[in-house]
């Protein structure tokens, strides 16, 4: 028997927990992320006789579904009746694939759906060739700039604000075709999310900020990052300040996935990631 219902923030115990139980390093595995792109896949919780799962729809129409539990308490017939032919398990983990008999299904993965994984002790002391260019570009923001950073909190909302209205216009697209949305709520409810992130100023005014949340233990996910273009090498200062202030909790940060964009997979690219984190896609052999 399944039964649905849609995700709201009245679930959030139950997700976080469920996620925390998991233990994942994996960027889609965490409230916020489900809260705040709701409305763009359609979440909902599916509850099912093994357990809960959490049912989202992706570009191409298809249905992707998320365990929040140990799947080794479903049976056969049960992945059966929750794929139907046209439905997938995504994102799974490596570690989970033993769960899936090669004889029945299809296992895949799509390097764009990857997350970029990178040691935070690499990320904020930028040594070696890999780092050169935003070693270079980093010393010529502190040569040029004099910074500050508080916390995003109530209190700045309006000037965090005004930095991804500032981003937005500068990328030329609807707000519709960038996550404006998804960040200007995060911003808002940055508190009741659970969010950390910085803002930081440049002769006291908003230049950019950075927002993210722990995945587990070992791992910081980054989920916005924004900024004023007329700042050189702001981004670089963001990413190195950042990692100093988690390097003594986080061995990890995760800069989630670059969806096939040339330019964010030749930027995430350039930072050394330790490895490409693949989420892999499960299905019903025909």
């Amino acid at each position: 028997m399944m039964k649905l219902e849609t995700i709201d923030f009245q679930h959030r115990e139950l997700l976080t927990e469920s996620f925390r139980n998991l233990n994942l390093p994996i960027s889609d595995y965490t409230f916020p992320n489900v809260y705040l792109f709701r409305k763009i896949v359609h979440y909902e919780f599916l509850t099912t006789d093994c357990g809960l799962f959490v049912s989202s729809t992706n570009k191409e129409e298809q249905r992707c579904i998320m365990p929040l539990n140990d799947l080794r308490s479903c049976d056969l017939q049960t992945f059966n009746d929750l794929l139907d032919g046209e439905s997938i398990f995504f994102p799974i983990p490596q570690e989970w694939l033993f769960i899936f008999p090669a004889d029945k299904f299809d296992i895949t993965s799509d390097e764009r759906e990857s997350d970029y994984i990178y040691l935070t002790e690499n990320m904020a002391a930028f040594k070696g060739k890999q780092y050169l260019r935003h070693r270079n570009h980093l010393n010529q923001f502190l040569s040029s700039y004099r910074h500050s950073d508080e916390p995003v909190s109530l209190n700045n909302i309006p000037a965090a604000m005004s930095v991804l209205q500032e981003w937005q216009d500068d990328s030329g697209l609807t707000p519709d075709k960038t996550d404006f949305e998804q960040c200007s709520e995060a911003i808002q409810k940055n508190s009741a999310l659970a969010l950390w992130g910085t803002i930081y100023y440049i002769e006291n005014e908003p230049a950019g900020f950075i927002i993210g949340e722990a995945l587990n233990t070992d791992t910081f996910c980054l989920h916005f990052a924004k900024a004023s273009k007329k700042y050189h090498g702001i981004y670089e200062f963001m990413f190195n300040d950042t990692a100093k202030k988690l390097q003594s909790q986080y061995k990890y940060l995760n800069l989630e996935e670059d969806m096939g964009n040339k330019n964010l997979r030749r930027t995430k690219g350039s930072y050394g990631p330790e490895l490409l984190l693949k989420k892999y896609r499960i299905s019903l052999k025909r």
